[in-house]
């Protein structure tokens, strides 16, 4: 059928309707203004699902994508990576798009009638941004192959690059392919449970320094020596070279048990004006020079109006960036994380930048707020405040209950799914919040994922 795309919906397809309007049709990999014949894929009550056949007119926002895996409209039936799904979108279309997807979360969910949302805020990089990245391995026609899943499937489109990766993560990534063909590693068969070699995990910073680590389903390392040689002798920039096991038959990449192979435990990181050490498995924002205007975002929203507040709570604290980097301009930080390792990370960086005025509690932020409570019973109503950087999924109901304790004066809330903020700006709104300001951020050019930042003030004055 014949479909004219009007916008991209929430979750990053773009939504049209046949002419003259009726049923809403979400099509992926169209832009706004598109005309496109499409075939359905799947029917639901009041709106349906449609893959492109045909660009029949473009529309202005569309462009060619740059990376050749990128779903070609003029070859439709080819597969494509699923990595980049907004390629074909200028950049002035992505950000728009971003902030109409977070507005759109706020009047469906939130049931705010006219949610206003600042003009996003763009990257500084839109290529080779990201500082991490986790590639799948298989085996296709019996030749080893390593790249990113096909849309909505589980078929590695094997990549000779991968344009928002830095060069030397692909060419890591490379290597180690290479080196499963001559080392003879076998290939994990996520269908069988059996192989070896799983995923290559690289992170990479600034200075070009890049940590690897070689997820495998078993804690044996086949010619483990001449691997450590031949990845040292192929890049005098790798510090540090581990081993990820993950025994699970499951889709989740990393599993518990670490073990270093060669080189550092850590790299380091500068986001302004912080050092950060990163231990492998901890988390961190993947875009770092964009992370530093989301940083200094939720700052402004955080001291705004004259705000001094006495104590800062950061929730899913991770390896302390957030902590560490308010710190200074706030009395004192407390940060909550669950993993422990994350919390290992932020203390060290606490006393790598010579904070004194930041803890960091290990736990679930539900259990955390729990011995927290007795604290801010003590203190004046709205001189403390809360930062959160919560999962996908958003914060629990024990979380949000927290912070109506008097004590907290705002809250600032960074997201990477709109959704799930819209809930929760949803529950605040009707238990004494308002979401004052909420400003989109591009960490994630060329893909629909968007961070956001919230600030929500009280409704009224607390006496």
């Amino acid at each position: 059928m014949k479909l004219r795309i009007e916008r991209v919906s929430p979750e990053g397809d773009g939504l049209g309707r046949p002419d003259g309007g009726g049923k809403v049709f979400f099509v992926p990999h169209t832009a706004p203004g598109d005309v496109v014949e499409a075939n359905v894929t799947k029917l639901e009550k009041g709106f349906a699902r449609a893959r492109v056949q045909a660009l029949l007119q473009p529309g202005a926002d569309r462009v060619t994508p740059r990376c050749p895996l990128h779903f070609q409209v003029e070859k439709p039936q080819t597969a494509a990576c699923g990595g980049c799904d907004w390629q074909h979108l200028k950049a002035s279309a992505q950000l728009e798009g971003k902030r109409s997807m977070v507005r759109d979360c706020l009047f469906r969910i939130a049931k705010l009638r006219e949610p206003e949302v600042e003009p996003t805020l763009a990257a500084p990089l839109d290529w080779r941004y990201r500082n991490k990245v986790q590639v799948p391995f298989g085996m296709a026609n019996g030749k080893v192959v390593a790249g990113f899943y096909a849309s909505g499937t589980h078929r590695i489109i094997d990549m000779p690059d991968c344009l928002v990766q830095p060069e030397l993560s692909v060419k890591i990534v490379l290597k180690v392919k290479e080196l499963a063909g001559t080392l003879g590693w076998r290939i994990y068969d996520e269908d069988k449970g059996t192989g070896w070699l799983r995923h290559v995990y690289v992170r990479t910073n600034a200075a070009g320094k890049a940590l690897a680590a070689l997820v495998t389903r078993t804690e044996d390392f086949p010619n483990e020596e001449r691997a450590i040689d031949l990845m040292r002798e192929a890049f005098p920039d790798l510090v540090g070279l581990h081993q990820n096991v993950q025994r699970e038959k499951t889709p989740v990449v990393l599993g518990r048990a670490w073990r270093k192979l060669w080189g550092e435990d850590k790299i380091e990181e500068k986001l302004g004006h912080l050092r950060l050490a990163v231990s492998p498995e901890a988390f961190m924002q993947v875009n770092t020079p964009a992370t530093e205007l989301l940083y200094a975002l939720a700052t402004e929203m955080l001291l705004s109006d004259g705000f001094k507040p006495s104590l800062v709570l950061d929730l899913y604290s991770g390896i302390g960036s957030i902590a560490l980097w308010i710190a200074p301009k706030c009395g004192r930080v407390v940060g909550v994380e669950e993993n422990r390792g994350a919390v290992e990370d932020a203390w060290a960086n606490a006393r790598l930048n010579g904070m004194t005025n930041v803890r960091f509690l290990p736990g679930s932020v539900e259990t955390a707020l729990g011995k927290i409570r007795k604290e801010l019973n003590s203190m004046p109503h709205g001189v403390a405040a809360a930062v959160l950087d919560p999962p996908r999924a958003g914060c629990t109901k024990p979380v949000l209950k927290a912070l109506t304790d008097p004590a907290l004066g705002r809250i600032v809330y960074v997201s990477c799914n709109p959704a799930t903020f819209a809930r929760d700006a949803d529950w605040l709104s009707r238990h004494g919040w308002r979401l004052a300001r909420v400003k989109p951020v591009d960490l994630f050019p060329q893909t629909h994922h968007v961070e956001s930042v919230g600030l929500f003030l009280r409704w009224k004055p607390r006496s």
